[in-house]
């Protein structure tokens, strides 16, 4: 295939994936998720919700909290497992959910051990206090150059996609994997970044 069209494919991609996120708000492409997927979810959310305190007369964030546009941040006491869905050609081409799910919790607890050392629950929380992290990775092409994008949302239980960043690029197959990996680790390191904030250890 001469090297022309190859160019005008990935770019052909890359204009898709940009008008498809920049028409999406926080959280709607997660309305394009295989029944498969949503199954997945619910279940993990399901589990969530026995070690959250969901009654009627749970008690609110104080005043200052609530009225700081960081709140669900701030509010947060531990996250949940953060998790991952792959999509387009990623697994064809090498990508792993399984230790791409492992990489982002072994970083997610690196980055936030200002907050907590795992993933277990080992108490009740108000939902306003878990948080949690989910991510996707979309790859498209099959060859070089594949375009890929990978995208995150953060908050707690009760705003769950308050926080939102995205990484769009394109690069050779094989350093494909390395490049969700490091793609991943910056995004991580910025809402650790954000949250350190929005707990005030750190200045704006």
């Amino acid at each position: 295939m001469p090297k022309w069209t190859n160019v005008l494919s990935l770019q052909s991609a890359l204009l898709i994936l940009i008008l498809a996120y920049s028409c999406l708000g926080y959280g709607e492409s997660y309305q394009l998720l295989f029944d498969k997927e949503l199954s997945s979810l619910e279940q993990h959310y399901a589990r969530l919700r026995t070690v959250a305190g969901m009654d009627e007369k749970r008690r609110e964030p104080k005043d200052t909290m609530q009225e700081s546009g960081n709140r669900p941040a701030g509010g947060i006491k531990k996250f949940a497992e953060p998790t991952i869905l792959l999509r387009g050609t990623a697994e064809e081409i090498g990508l792993d959910r399984q230790r791409l799910s492992s990489f982002l919790g072994m970083k997610f607890l690196n980055d936030f051990a200002f907050l907590q050392r795992d993933f277990a629950f080992d108490k009740t929380y108000q939902t306003w206090e878990i948080g949690l992290f989910e991510c996707e990775a979309w790859t498209v092409g099959m060859n070089y150059p594949i375009a890929f994008h990978v995208q995150c949302v953060g908050g707690s239980m009760d705003e769950p996609r308050q926080w939102h960043y995205a990484s769009l690029g394109y690069g050779p197959k094989d350093k494909i994997i390395e490049t969700v990996r490091k793609t991943l680790d910056s995004i991580v390191q910025e809402y650790a970044t954000f949250v350190l904030r929005a707990n005030g250890k750190i200045e704006f």
